[in-house]
């Protein structure tokens, strides 16, 4: 079937894409190389001709030896996929020292991918024209076949919908109430602003379905249903299609996951030999964390030439999604307060949707020709602490959220009480970013919170379904003497706001 979808292209000048080629820069002296293929085995010396497994074996290694660098430590990571069933975390222990990087490296002319996936195999002809195969995963809300993602089942409007009390909908699809899993069933929603422009991308879950004469009544799951239809901004009204559930399952490319019975459903598209195909399901919510702390921040670390793939995010698939803008999400911890007729929490303080590589107190970290692809949430976070960054010449594509974020928009951005909260002088150059936010459709190419000296320039950016950079929050509600609600005396620092964004945007419906 025909399915809407919002769409604007932002084009953000980029200089010259043969940026993404260009030779490296010239490299310091090199102290010590590390060498890990996927053909490796960790109990070797870490060699060329004996290279370790795993980049864990690696990361080990190399805190052995950097305490008292005297030139860069290279870890050579030869092609291939190096499959995780855990986050990668780095900490201050991980650090370039003495003015020196440690650098975790793509083989010249190889192709090395960290993937979160799990691949799913034994595949079986089903009825009308389905196949089947079984999985030990419990939950995950992207499939990729060959290498492209494939669409949950899904269909069209609630049929009849009307609104039924404040809990849910009665609709005339009857059968709805027969339908299997209800609970996994989500209803998904544009809300519009302005000439048919999606300004948010909700989901919000089902609790259960019962039948009533000719209609079903579909109960939702709260206190969620009740926020997307209340809080501040644009409100849900009704969906604009339902998302997951077996019996929507009609269409070459879709794709059904069947919890109860850990059966995975598809109708292949033409061409594809399901027996033959690979076919991945994301089993890790974090691929990279880069996790440093105020007092010992994690520093002096380069990734140059490596694919980040296949990893999830299942917050959604538990409670829904209520955008609140850019794929930021209601704080249920937080106090709310009514600015009549809806209601917010105070200040804006939203919980950002978590991206699947994450630097943290992280410092003088630099991403160079790395790629981000096949990701279930958003691509990079620099956040809480992370100065002096650099993202130069990657590419971020088929990500489920926002491409980067930088910064936040809390109590710590906004007011931090320490200097070295702030999330300063980080800078994304050079980098093709498309083909984003393709599952939370609210979020952006690139989001700036509250931060110091941040530069985003030269980049190219299409086919995204909102924004292509948001930078700002809080609508000068957290300046002096601004905002629509009282903001409590505060002897914080102020507000950080100074970005520098030199690339032209140009809007194209």
């Amino acid at each position: 079937m025909t399915r809407f979808r919002p769409f604007i292209v932002v084009l953000v000048y980029l200089a010259s894409w043969a940026a993404l080629t260009v030779g490296q820069a010239v490299r310091g002296d090199v102290m010590k190389t590390v060498h890990v293929a996927p053909v490796g085995n960790d109990a070797n010396a870490g060699t060329e001709s004996q290279p370790l497994a795993t980049i864990g074996k690696a990361r080990d290694a190399v805190r052995r030896i950097n305490q008292e660098m005297t030139g860069d430590i290279v870890v050579i990571l030869h092609g291939g996929t190096y499959q995780i069933s855990e986050t990668i975390v780095l900490d201050h222990r991980d650090s370039g020292t003495g003015g020196y990087n440690v650098v975790y490296r793509s083989a010249p002319g190889e192709h090395a991918v960290i993937s979160g996936g799990r691949g799913i195999a034994g595949w079986q002809p089903d009825a009308d024209g389905r196949w089947k195969a079984k999985t030990d995963l419990d939950n995950f809300r992207q499939l990729y076949i060959n290498g492209k993602r494939a669409e949950r089942a899904r269909g069209g409007v609630l049929p009849g919908a009307e609104l039924y009390g404040k809990d849910g909908y009665k609709t005339t699809l009857a059968e709805m109430a027969d339908w299997k899993n209800p609970t996994d069933i989500e209803l998904v929603y544009y809300v519009m602003w302005g000439q048919a422009k999606a300004w948010t991308h909700t989901r919000c879950k089902v609790e259960r379905i019962k039948r009533d004469g000719n209609h079903a009544v579909v109960t939702m799951l709260q206190p969620h249903f009740t926020i997307a239809r209340t809080k501040q901004g644009v409100q849900v009204k009704s969906p604009a299609y339902i998302e997951n559930a077996f019996e929507l399952l009609d269409e070459p490319g879709e794709w059904y996951l069947d919890r109860s019975t850990h059966t995975v459903y598809c109708i292949p598209k033409s061409g594809e030999e399901m027996k033959t195909a690979r076919v991945i399901a994301p089993a890790v919510e974090k691929l990279l964390e880069l996790r440093g702390t105020l007092d010992k921040p994690v520093e002096n670390v380069h990734f140059e030439g490596i694919t980040f793939s296949e990893a999830s995010w299942l917050r959604p698939s538990r409670i829904g999604l209520v955008d609140v803008q850019a794929n930021f999400l209601v704080d249920l911890q937080k106090a709310f307060t009514n600015i009549k007729p809806w209601v917010t929490t105070i200040h804006n303080e939203n919980i950002k949707s978590p991206s699947n590589i994450v630097c943290r107190s992280a410092r003088r970290i630099r991403f160079e020709r790395c790629t981000f692809t096949r990701l279930g949430s958003g691509g990079l976070d620099l956040e809480f602490g992370a100065q002096d960054n650099t993202v130069s010449a990657c590419h971020f594509y088929d990500i489920s959220g926002t491409a980067i974020q930088i910064g936040d928009v809390l109590k710590d951005d906004h007011h931090p009480d320490d200097h070295r909260k702030i999330v300063k002088n980080n800078s994304v150059v050079n980098n093709y970013i498309h083909d984003c936010c393709l599952e939370y459709q609210g979020g952006v190419g690139i989001f700036v919170g509250y931060t110091d000296g941040t530069n985003v320039a030269h980049n190219e950016i299409c086919r995204l379904s909102y924004s292509g950079i948001s930078v700002g929050w809080g609508w000068g509600e957290e300046d002096a003497g601004g905002g629509a609600y009282a903001h409590p005396s505060s002897t914080r620092l102020p507000p950080r706001r100074r970005t520098t964004a030199s690339s032209t945007i140009t809007s194209i419906t």
